[in-house]
């Protein structure tokens, strides 16, 4: 893995100094060990749902050290707060997916410029009366500057909502919704369903390593306990087929109290 990697061409991330720095101007910040090893994982995903579990066993337990979901939240909220004060949160987002865990996203830079000009091209527009030499009435001037201040302050508000919606949404992410479907294939345990997201239905080979490894680790060292009815197995980019991700439930995700418990595979 290298030391350094870029976000775009926004920023780039030293592993090795933990230094987030903007490419435009050389600002930086320092991230904690685990925001900075979480934040280059995201970015190999290249956009991939990362789950909590993942996040996890990428930022704390590959260390030996136990921690909670509340952790994961914390570090997401550290590496928003490193967005902000390098003023890029506009183009870079890390989005929450609902009941499935986070994923990077790189916006496209909008063009204040462009709109700028598009006002003086609106003023270009507006035609001056030129009144005849012997009667220069004020008022017919006035009324031509009055309407130019008219467009002009029009403009600055449409932009003033153009840029406040745009923030609202940033702050405000609306949750991407992941679909899973049955599948049927060999490996199945008896008297279970198990669901696959729907992309990811014809990778085979890590959907049942994943349900052997359940088997393995759970299933068998559990005997006495009550197994899952429903099995969801999340899985990521083929180069991220290290880590495995399953949910087992009594009742489906959408189902009140339903008892589901998740699990994390990561394979060395």
């Amino acid at each position: 893995m290298t030391d350094y990697i870029t976000i775009g061409s926004i920023v780039a991330l030293d592993l090795q100094t933990r230094l987030l720095t903007r490419t435009c101007d050389g600002e930086s910040v320092t991230l904690p060990a685990s925001a900075c090893v979480c934040l280059s994982a995201l970015v190999e995903a290249q956009g991939e749902i990362l789950s909590q579990e993942q996040l996890m066993d990428i930022g704390w337990r590959s260390s030996g050290i136990e921690v909670t979901e509340n952790s994961v939240r914390v570090m997401v909220n550290k590496i928003r707060r490193a967005f902000i004060t390098l003023e890029v949160q506009d183009q870079i987002a890390l989005v929450a997916v609902t009941r499935s865990g986070y994923r990077l996203v790189l916006r496209e830079e909008r063009s204040i410029p462009a709109v700028t000009q598009s006002s003086q091209q609106l003023d270009s527009l507006i035609p001056e009366i030129s009144p005849p030499a012997a009667l220069t009435p004020k008022p017919l001037r006035f009324t031509g500057r009055w309407w130019k201040f008219c467009a002009i302050l029009l403009c600055g508000v449409l932009l003033g909502v153009v840029i406040g919606l745009y923030m609202r949404s940033f702050y405000y992410p609306t949750p991407l919704q992941v679909s899973f479907e049955q599948w049927n294939k060999p490996g199945v345990p008896a008297d279970t369903i198990v669901m696959v997201q729907k992309e990811k239905r014809q990778r085979d080979e890590i959907i049942q390593a994943t349900l052997n490894n359940f088997k393995k680790y759970v299933l068998d060292k559990r005997p006495n306990e009550k197994p899952a009815k429903v099995l969801y197995i999340t899985t990521g980019p083929s180069r991220m087929d290290k880590y495995q991700g399953l949910i087992a439930c009594q009742k489906p995700l959408q189902d009140s109290k339903n008892d589901c418990e998740s699990f994390y595979f990561y394979f060395h």
